[in-house]
């Protein structure tokens, strides 16, 4: 189920960054094609780990590696032996009925706007500078949550709940049922209040040859 679940996940991905992807030997790969990150493999049998992090270890361009595990604490010991850096060792990835979701109000002071190009993007302005914002890719009946952010002067404020809900509200109108995103340590807290569920545990590394972000 997980690696369906990723196979979905991947496709509103690349969806709302303009990317494309390909499988190489039957494990898919993302073409990022950034300076610090040509490549990001994604994987999803466990047994494939040290397997593939040697492959992404050796390569001579900096390339990243995404496992999607219930056992991080394994995927990071085999990670690591490969050669690879974890980046990030305990992220999450989640998903939601999203006819269940709630809505919110904006504070006062603030201001959301919404636009499609096709992606749905919000964002929350005060006094016309941006405060919060995302993007919501919608692929058939998913949509996947991309690069929700808040401005640390205005946290503690609801805008990321006020961020989610619209984004949610527009995919709904799209015709999307299930919500995927890959959370921050940090998201966790608000999505679950959101009532997103955690499908797994999520290891990000990158080989020597990429610089952390």
């Amino acid at each position: 189920m997980i690696g369906e679940l990723a196979e979905r996940w991947h496709r509103g991905w690349i969806a709302a960054d303009g990317l494309t992807s390909e499988r190489r030997d039957g494990h898919l790969v993302v073409h990022v094609n950034r300076p610090h990150r040509v490549h990001e493999w994604i994987i999803t049998d466990e047994a494939d780990v040290t397997e593939v992090a040697g492959i992404v270890a050796a390569g001579a361009e900096p390339n990243w590696l995404s496992v999607l595990t219930h056992a991080p604490a394994k995927v990071t010991a085999e990670i690591e032996a490969a050669g690879m850096i974890v980046a990030r060792p305990d992220e999450t990835f989640m998903r939601c009925a999203l006819t269940e979701h709630p809505a919110f109000d904006v504070p006062a002071g603030y201001v959301v706007e919404v636009r499609r190009n096709p992606v749905i993007g919000v964002q929350v302005l005060k006094d016309g500078e941006e405060a919060a914002s995302g993007l919501m890719a919608v692929v058939g009946e998913d949509a996947v949550a991309h690069r929700i952010w808040t401005d640390d002067a205005h946290r503690r404020r609801g805008l990321g709940s006020v961020v989610m809900g619209t984004l949610v509200r527009e995919a709904v109108r799209d015709g999307a049922k299930t919500g995927l995103l890959f959370s921050s340590t940090d998201g966790v807290h608000l999505y679950g209040k959101l009532g997103w569920e955690k499908i797994s545990d999520l290891v990000v590394a990158r080989n020597a040859k990429a610089p952390g972000e």
